[in-house]
């Protein structure tokens, strides 16, 4: 928001009654509050949890080896 919309909203705010006021301030810490849930939940979400899906039935899990040969290793195939 630019500096001028901003200037505007709180020159809105205060030509509210005071009762219009508390409104508008749960309503932005009410905003504000579940964004943080929102950010808090994704963030955690986001983490890898060891051995979660080890039961699912899909197979072995991947051994140190296996990542290994996945590796990428810029000098391999390499043509002079």
């Amino acid at each position: 928001m630019s500096t001028n919309r901003l200037q505007a909203t709180i020159e809105q705010a205060q030509t509210l009654t005071s009762e219009e006021q508390l409104q508008l301030i749960k309503y932005l810490a009410d905003s504000l509050a579940a964004s943080a849930q929102t950010k808090t939940e994704a963030r955690e979400s986001s983490y890898l949890e060891y051995g979660k899906h080890r039961n699912s039935g899909v197979g072995r899990m991947s051994t140190e080896k296996d990542f290994k040969l996945a590796e990428w290793n810029p000098t391999e195939g390499k043509v002079e």
